[in-house]
């Protein structure tokens, strides 16, 4: 399974292999949008309270509300959902 962003700062998708690619790439994205660097967009979301932040799941969720972010299916098909969660049904006691 790949994520993607639809990052609408660039106007294209663009595809990752895992959840810290995505979470890194947040990095290039917020200060396009946002005119912030990453650390004060989450210091901006934990002063709203959303909470502290480690794992880029606040971070996610959040930007989740402005951009479209998922996952890729195998037929091709973007789906847009909470990648934090559908990253869990990955492991192997889930089956295929």
């Amino acid at each position: 399974m790949r994520y993607y962003i639809k990052d609408s700062t660039i106007k294209k998708v663009v595809y990752f292999n895992n959840l810290n690619e995505v979470v890194s790439y947040f990095g290039q994205m917020i200060p396009r949008a946002f005119n912030k660097t990453k650390q004060q967009y989450i210091q901006y979301l934990a002063e709203l309270g959303h909470g502290y932040d480690d794992d880029g799941v606040v971070l996610t969720r959040a930007l989740s509300e402005q951009f479209n972010i998922g996952v890729e299916r195998k037929n091709g098909k973007l789906e847009r959902t909470d990648i934090h969660e559908a990253s869990k049904f990955q492991k192997n006691e889930y089956g295929d």
